[in-house]
């Protein structure tokens, strides 16, 4: 008996020595809104707009007909070469030619509005004979990575803590790890907000839970269910 009551306060006293100074981590969203506008360019249509004609001036329009010379009076029609007489052609080489087909460069291609992370799951951190808070958030990123958020998250501070994924659909003791789990990181702190890229044949619908889990004395800290 006092045998067992020695192993006991042992154990104990190693989970309580698990208590250690608390670590603060804040990481911010992930996120692509801040995307550059586009850049717009000269239209078609605002090339084909017709300009205005100019218009003549007082003093051009005051011309006295009766201050004509004779000699620009009397102009002997039969004088006139033939490129006189060829009526004149209102259009130029230099006006648009309306058959001219728009370029690429002169329509306008609007930019694409970047996506942004979808969350595919999310659970509550429970703690196994520890305290614990918080969100555990699985992101699919727009470039097809997958990312694992704790969000407002707290644990009991304890060394030596890392991040696992496993297998199991429920978590209450470290034997059910023997189901599968998959190792991410070091956790970052024991509070705050923190993402974990997941590995990218990582396959969600395998894992179950996320937990966090104190290697130098094997225990549980907490668990949040992601399934």
């Amino acid at each position: 008996m006092k045998v067992r009551s020695f192993a006991m306060l042992i154990l104990l006293g190693g989970l309580a020595a698990c208590g250690t100074a608390p670590t603060t981590v804040n990481e911010p969203f992930p996120t692509t809104s801040s995307a550059p506008m586009a850049t717009m360019q000269p239209t078609v249509d605002s090339m084909m707009q017709p300009t205005e004609p100019m218009s003549m001036t007082d003093d051009m329009m005051q011309t006295d007909p009766m201050s004509m010379t004779d000699d620009m009076m009397q102009t002997d029609p039969m004088s006139m070469t033939d490129d006189m007489m060829q009526p004149s052609d209102p259009m130029t080489d230099d006006m648009i030619d309306p058959t001219i087909m728009p370029t690429a460069e002169s329509r306008v291609e609007p930019s694409a509005v970047p996506a942004e992370p979808v969350m595919l799951s999310s659970g509550a951190f429970r703690g196994i004979d520890h305290e614990s808070r918080g969100m555990a958030m699985l992101y699919k990123q727009p470039d097809g990575s997958m990312m694992l958020r704790l969000n407002d998250f707290y644990v009991e501070p304890g060394p030596d803590m890392y991040v696992f994924v496993a297998m199991a659909s429920d978590i209450h003791q470290p034997s059910d790890l023997q189901a599968g789990y998959l190792e991410l990181s070091k956790l970052k702190g024991s509070e705050g907000n923190q993402n974990y890229p997941l590995p990218d044949d990582f396959d969600p619908a395998l894992y179950n839970n996320v937990v966090i889990w104190c290697e130098e004395y094997q225990v549980l800290m907490a668990v949040a269910p992601i399934q």
